[in-house]
């Protein structure tokens, strides 16, 4: 162990005495709607209290943060911190087994959606959303954790141990990657050998007793903040008094110590696992102690973005190396409370010393010379118009307060903003002196970043911190000429001749408008407040579309269209256009269907439309796009296969395991071919809007914008999607074990980590009623699967359900578990008594109210989620024909006798294939040919 190592280590361990009785300190300038308090026993608490608008359910969200984290454990409890974290979920003093489970289910929550937890070096998080009427059971919860009421029931922990060791197995490879890039992060820090998913050893056999004294040593509540934000009761405050005040202060401290900073520029190259790379980029990040000054904090914030603006202007000359830049600030996501900036920049090719040189050159640049007033205005307008703009959510304000509380100052959504952020008193001076005060920080990682599983083997690897040095005073020693300012171009020169709407259907509270290109446009207005707009456009094609020769394409075109830009901007100018928008727009492309989908802040509602419209109508060829996205492609889709449909429908299914970048060969004119024949023609088109605050502008912009796009050639082929039929009735075997067996030897999911299971449900159609059952079932099952692979397996982390739908290749069902080698036959077997126990003896009256309150969160949730609203939208105006769909009600679709009939046709195992690579050995299936009768239930 290096001295440097040692010291550390010293430090913290001090520490955790030293400041025994230290309270933690309170968070300064929140807003004032924010009621912050603190008990005698240190517990700090934060409420924001938010009534809910027309149309909102009420609901809260909860927080707990505790300061403490895998840097408290001793050599052999690494990991225990998070197998207590686990142990939170599953008993307290005052619920027994399986009631917080209900407690979720009565709330419609789902693990891992609405309620998680995340152990940290330094934190432990929990996390949940509840009903109103449910807040005092949720803080109950809460406080049961935070009084040192977890119960380790042994056989409870001796079941939650093999679930984290199977978190540990399916984690593995990505822990190598976490210390390479912790390594350069902190070096000689303590955190390399804490890592929070710890060691198989320790989990699996350190005493309960010891267990229990780890988190009595961990959870003290001088340690702890709580966070409620949604529709709280007046007498919420002394609720939190007489509940969290059980437990007194503890003896340790109430925050690990900051880090020094490392005075060294340095080097790290490869694919960090906090962002994983789809394209060669370079970041250039500043390390800084924590800050104390939300002010300071703002004007580095507006440093940086002066930063980003210069950059991404350069980016739009020609013969540049990044396409994009962008500012990213990663305080108290990897370091806890420090300061961490990054400018992070994505080439145009795989250029990575000269792209760094470059990077670099601009940093000394700008240390040197600042940026003028003009840079300055331009930062803090786009600053001010998001803070303008910024929504008002439970979700949002909770996760703000408890940033805020991670941070000890306010995040400038939780802040009193005229007090931190007032537009008018900021001076260019003042922000040049805050990017002083970054651009100067000693600690300083320079990153070369590739894509995952990239063979490329370039300039990149042969950077190293000695390299990097040289580089740097090479650039020291050139004479810099100023920066020269850069014109933007606009997003759009000149209106394109105005379409018509030509028909108008008004029901339901919904309006559809057909154009005079043909092209359909369903319009839903606001439901909620402050609702941000939500775009899906969809052609139906997809990959299903494309000639079997050219279906490769399908995972290109959605990279080629992003970078290729539009009109006559590249990517660059594109993004320079658009950057004080808020506004996000993506192709899409599926199965059988493609588009695009995205959403926008009412002022950016224009915008939107005008880029939909170049997107569709003037598109923009670059060959350099089409080379990126072809290796994007490729090094995406390899390593997840061609996935688990084609197991259905054998070589009928698009999409194959394309073995070399040479598959995906495709020259720039043929890409730009099928693109047209794909996009290029309106008549094909539906589009839905949701979020419409004012239907007149709307008609106004979908008259201009998508009204307008030129109908297609005369000449033009449309490529349609072609149907095709599932194959697993090939197999021979209907006796449920021997059709496994042959299952087992016949299909593979190239992932020995999962089990997949799915079925090709024939005859069923593609509707919206179909589709909440899909949804509604699913969860059941996958409720179920979780409950028996973690009670009986014992071993199983993680359970996905899900489903497809269209009337091209009929609806099917997927379930997906994560499993060991050991376990694999196990849970094969119960998986499919699972199945049969569902297909015989349909759901329980409590699991149907669950499934009508789990869809019905569903829907009073959709405007919070404006892209997935549209899409959803999207799905039932296609699939219906008709807009009967449009107020839906889960009680009226799911029916006793619709949902019997679902489970009795869709979930037979003898129908579903399974592919399980773990499964080298197998138990005896034959009991799987026995009657399984309703008291087995």
């Amino acid at each position: 162990m290096k001295k440097t190592n040692l010291l550390f280590i010293a430090l913290f361990s001090v520490a955790s005495l030293a400041g025994a009785v230290e309270k933690l300190p309170l968070i300064p300038h929140l807003h004032p709607s924010v009621i912050q308090g603190q008990l005698p026993n240190g517990l700090r608490y934060l409420i924001k209290p938010i009534a809910p608008q027309a149309g909102q359910a009420s609901e809260v969200e909860l927080r707990l943060l505790v300061n403490s984290g895998s840097l408290s454990e001793a050599k052999d409890e690494r990991g225990v911190a998070h197998l207590i974290e686990h142990m939170a979920f599953r008993q307290t003093e005052s619920f027994a087994k399986d009631e917080i489970k209900e407690l979720y289910s009565s709330n419609g929550m789902r693990m891992g959606n609405d309620s998680n937890a995340f152990t940290g070096f330094e934190n432990t998080t929990y996390f949940f959303k509840l009903k109103r009427e449910s807040l005092d059971r949720g803080l109950l919860l809460m406080a049961d954790w935070a009084n040192g009421k977890i119960v380790f029931a042994p056989e409870e922990l001796k079941t939650e141990r093999q679930v984290v060791l199977d978190e540990i197995n399916l984690r593995k490879g990505d822990s190598s990657a976490w210390q390479q890039f912790y390594s350069v992060l902190i070096p000689d820090a303590p955190h390399l050998e804490n890592m929070p998913i710890g060691f198989e050893e320790n989990v699996r056999d350190l005493s309960p007793e010891r267990v229990e004294a780890l988190y009595r040593k961990l959870y003290q509540p001088q340690k702890m903040t709580l966070v409620v934000a949604g529709d709280v009761p007046k007498n919420i405050e002394q609720t939190i008094k007489t509940l969290f005040a059980k437990a007194p202060m503890g003896d340790q401290a109430s925050q690990y110590p900051a880090l020094p900073l490392t005075p060294k520029v340095r080097s790290y190259r490869g694919n960090p696992p906090p962002w994983p790379q789809n394209a060669f980029a370079l970041s250039w990040n500043f390390i800084q102690q924590p800050a104390t000054d939300a002010t300071q904090v703002q004007l580095q914030s507006i440093a940086m973005q002066a930063m980003q603006q210069r950059l991404q202007k350069m980016a739009t000359q020609e013969n540049q190396h990044f396409s994009s830049v962008e500012w990213v600030d990663w305080s108290g996501s990897f370091v806890s409370r420090e300061r961490y900036l990054t400018l992070y920049a994505v080439l145009n090719a795989e250029a990575l010393g000269d792209g760094l040189t470059q990077l670099y050159r601009e940093v000394r640049r700008a240390r040197e010379t600042g940026f003028s007033d003009a840079e300055v205005a331009d930062a803090i307008a786009s600053f001010a118009l998001v803070v303008k703009n910024i929504p008002v959510s439970n979700e949002i304000w909770a996760n703000s307060l408890l940033g805020s509380a991670k941070l000890g100052i306010p995040t400038f959504y939780a802040a009193e903003q005229k007090a931190i952020f007032d537009p008018a008193t900021i001076t260019p001076q003042a922000v040049n002196a805050a990017w002083q005060s970054v651009v100067t920080t000693p600690d300083q990682i320079a990153m070369i970043l590739r894509p995952k599983d990239s063979s490329s083997r370039k300039d990149g690897d042969t950077w190293h911190d000695e390299k990097l040095a040289a580089m740097m005073a090479a650039v020291d020693a050139e004479t810099l000429p100023a920066q020269v300012a850069q014109a933007d171009k606009p997003l759009m020169s000149e209106q394109p001749a105005r379409g018509q709407i030509v028909q108008t259907q008004t029901e339901r509270g919904v309006t559809v408008w057909t154009l005079s290109n043909g092209a359909q446009v369903l319009v839903r207005t606001q439901r909620q407040a402050d609702e941000r707009i939500g775009v899906n456009g969809r052609f139906a094609g997809g990959a299903l579309a494309l000639p079997k020769e050219w279906r490769f394409v399908a995972q290109i075109l959605p990279n080629y269209m992003t970078q290729a830009g539009v009109g006559d901007l590249n990517t660059a100018q594109l993004m320079q256009a658009i950057r004080n928008e808020e506004l996000q727009l993506q192709p899409m492309f599926e199965t059988a269907r493609h588009g695009f989908g995205g959403s926008a802040a009412t002022r950016s509602f224009e915008p939107l439309m005008q880029l939909i419209y170049l997107s569709l109508a003037k598109p923009r060829s670059d060959h350099a796009a089409r080379e990126k996205a072809t290796t994007q492609a490729y090094q995406s889709y390899w390593p997840n296969g061609p996935g688990f449909n084609q197991n259905l429908f054998g070589a009928a299914w698009p999409y194959r395991a394309w073995g070399s970048l040479s598959d995906f060969a495709i020259s720039t004119e043929k890409l730009d071919q099928l693109r047209a024949q794909l996009f290029g023609n309106p008549a094909q088109l539906r589009m839905v809007l949701t979020g419409v605050a004012d239907l007149a502008q709307a008609k106004d912009l979908v008259e201009r914008y998508i009204g307008s796009i030129p109908a297609a050639q005369p000449d033009a082929v449309p490529l349609l999607p072609s149907k095709i039929e599932a194959k697993q009735h090939a197999l021979s075997n209907t006796l449920l074990s021997e059709r496994l067996k042959e299952s087992l030897k016949t299909f593979s999911f190239h992932n020995q980590a999962y089990t997949v299971w799915s079925v090709a449900l024939e005859g069923v159609a593609a509707n919206t009623q179909n589709a909440f059952l899909q949804e509604g079932l699913n969860d059941v099952i996958k409720q179920r699967l979780l409950t028996t692979l973690r009670e009986q397996a014992g071993d199983s982390y993680t359970v996905n359900a899900w489903g497809e739908m269209s009337q091209y290749f009929g609806p099917t069902l997927g379930l997906e578990y994560s499993v060991s080698r050991e376990k694999c036959g196990e849970a094969l077997v119960l998986a499919a008594q699972e199945l049969r126990k569902l297909s015989q003896h349909s759901v329980t009256d409590t699991e149907l109210k669950a499934m009508h309150e789990f869809m019905q969160k569903g829907l009073d949730n959709g405007p919070k989620y404006p892209y997935w609203y549209a899409y959803s939208q999207m799905f039932h105006w296609v699939y219906n024909h008709d807009l009967s769909w449009v107020n839906p009600k889960p009680e009226q679709i799911l029916t006793r006798a619709n949902v019997d009939a679902a489970a009795k046709s869709w979930f037979v195992p003898e129908k579903w294939i399974v592919a399980a690579d773990a499964c080298k050995t197998l138990p005896d299936l034959t009991v799987l040919d026995q009657t399984v009768t309703a008291a087995s239930y």
